[in-house]
C-alpha cells in the first residue's frame, strides 16, 4: 500500500471511532436530555466538533509530510 492509502485508512479508522463516540454517544445523551432547537443546536454543534477533529488529523498528515521533506 501507498503512502496515500496509508492516509486514508488511518482517516477511516478515525472516522468510524470519532463517529461512534461523538456523534453516536455523545448525541444520545443531547437528544435524551433535551428537546426542540436546542437538541438541533447541541447536535450540530457535535457535527462540527467531528468534522473539526477529522480536519486536524488531515492537517497534521500534511505537517508530518511536509516536515519530513
Amino acid at each position: 500500500m501507498g503512502e496515500y492509502t496509508d492516509r486514508l485508512m488511518i482517516l477511516l479508522i478515525a472516522v468510524a471511532g470519532l463517529g461512534t463516540l461523538i456523534i453516536a454517544w455523545f448525541g444520545g445523551f443531547i437528544v435524551a436530555g433535551t428537546g426542540g432547537w436546542v437538541e438541533n443546536v447541541g447536535l450540530a454543534l457535535l457535527v462540527l466538533l467531528f468534522v473539526g477533529v477529522l480536519v486536524g488529523i488531515w492537517h497534521e498528515f500534511n505537517t508530518t509530510d511536509t516536515e519530513q521533506q
